[in-house]
């Protein structure tokens, strides 16, 4: 296999991953400036929201030479992340891209909050590794191996979960050197061992250095287990030099109970995802794109609580009969959810009429509290779905408010209503039966 093709596969491989955790329509393989040069920006981008993430990846076979193989992949991905991220903001356009489908897509400079620098080698066999670098203007550019990347976008298969990580990674190494040792110590043969003395020999002292002894899924526990958050060993500045020696902690975290309670009760989760994918983008409406980036910005425990309160709703009134509406609402993240279950004689046009009113009722009931509101609706046997989005809610004037309190008198509604309190532990100490 030439190294073009090789090159192609290890993209279409990290592709997948991606668009497996994130969905396809935030992901976007070997991006170019539509509107400029044309020339390719990176090898995979993702833009959610005010979330840039650009990604260089290799597949370059690894035969052994450390230094060879670090200059070679490592250093040059630096560089194109420089001026893949100087191209973006420092171009006097947005930049126009698409995505596999053909679907333009633009990237707002002024709306890009944070970015994030991303490097993917794939050798095999890479017993120590550069865990993180700097681009000449001093920006984090994050690196991963294979298995590394894979088990991150596998366990943090949401975009919020997956970039609050990178966020506190570059906040507990930045200024930082850190090498990491992935491999077992037994896998260390004699001439490994003389590159990694060679390698670490001599290193500058202007920044702290630190070694990891373990892979990143083990760094990725220490996470998890702190509340998200590193460590304080490893956020602390107090040393110049450090060793981390974590290895297995991955492998005692899969271990334990509750850690297998969250991955059942995260099942039910996945339906925020499906209902985006099947009911919310394939809906040729100007607000679907915003609604699916609304649901899509919660993380997964977020998506489990509201998934499992919808079924539960749902089951209440399941076998409702005639002209029925029934309403709950709750609060996410600073948004409203309001979930409506609708009986089977509720003609199409009727139902249509009244979520809008819905919303403008629930609005007016809270006193516009909220700026965001989320509507999704189903009726029996979850036969068919509807939502609604609205943003950047304000009062309305007065007339208009005394037609919807009249419509809320007319209809009865809240009357005898109470908001969803949601309460729900991440990692359950005992299994849902």
């Amino acid at each position: 296999m030439d190294s073009e093709q090789k090159g192609k596969n290890g993209e279409q491989f990290i592709y997948a991953l991606a668009t497996s955790s994130f969905l396809s329509y935030w992901c976007f393989p070997n991006p170019k400036d539509e509107l400029g040069d044309k020339k390719e920006i990176c090898d995979l981008l993702i833009h959610f929201q005010d979330t840039l993430i650009l990604c260089c990846v290799k597949n370059y076979e690894f035969k052994g030479a450390y230094q060879k193989y670090f200059r070679k992949v490592i250093e040059k991905d630096v560089r194109q992340l420089y001026g893949a991220e100087r191209k973006i903001s420092k171009s006097t356009h947005d930049i126009q891209i698409k995505n596999k489908d053909g679907k333009y897509h633009i990237i707002e400079r002024d709306q890009i909050k944070q970015i994030y620098r991303l490097m993917i080698h794939l050798g095999d066999k890479v017993h120590f590794y550069p865990f993180n670098r700097t681009t000449p203007d001093e920006a984090f550019v994050n690196i991963f191996d294979k298995s590394s990347f894979k088990n991150i976008t596998l366990f943090l298969d949401t975009i919020k979960d997956f970039a609050n990580y990178l966020k506190a990674r570059e906040e507990a190494f930045k200024d930082k050197e850190v090498l990491i040792m992935p491999s077992e110590e037994e896998e260390f043969d004699a001439e490994t061992s003389k590159q990694f003395m060679e390698y670490t020999r001599g290193k500058p002292l202007e920044k702290k250095q630190i070694l990891i002894s373990g892979t990143e899924s083990d760094l990725l526990a220490n996470y998890i287990k702190n509340g998200k958050k590193f460590s304080k060993h490893i956020n602390s500045d107090e040393y110049h030099g450090m060793l981390f020696q974590i290895d297995g902690t991955w492998t005692d975290f899969l271990a334990k109970e509750a850690v297998r309670n969250k991955f059942q009760a995260d099942k039910v989760s996945y339906f925020i995802d499906e209902f985006v994918k099947r009911e919310v983008l394939t809906n040729q409406i100007p607000e679907s794109a915003q609604l699916a980036k609304e649901l899509l910005s919660f993380d997964r425990f977020s998506r489990r609580i509201i998934s499992k309160q919808f079924f539960d709703f749902v089951e209440t009134y399941n076998d409702k009969r005639g002209f029925f509406i029934a309403r709950r609402y709750g609060e996410m993240d600073g948004a409203a959810i309001i979930f409506v279950f609708y009986g089977v004689d509720v003609t199409q046009d009727q139902i249509n009429s009244l979520l809008p009113i819905v919303i403008d009722t629930y609005s007016v009931y809270t006193k516009y509290k909220h700026k965001k509101v989320i509507l999704i609706a189903t009726t029996k046997d979850f036969r068919q779905f509807k939502a609604g989005y609205e943003d950047n809610i304000k009062p309305f004037g007065k007339e208009t408010e005394e037609s919807v309190l009249r419509d809320m008198k007319l209809l009865t509604w809240f009357e005898n209503t109470t908001e969803i309190k949601f309460h729900e532990k991440e990692y359950p100490e005992q299994s849902e039966k």
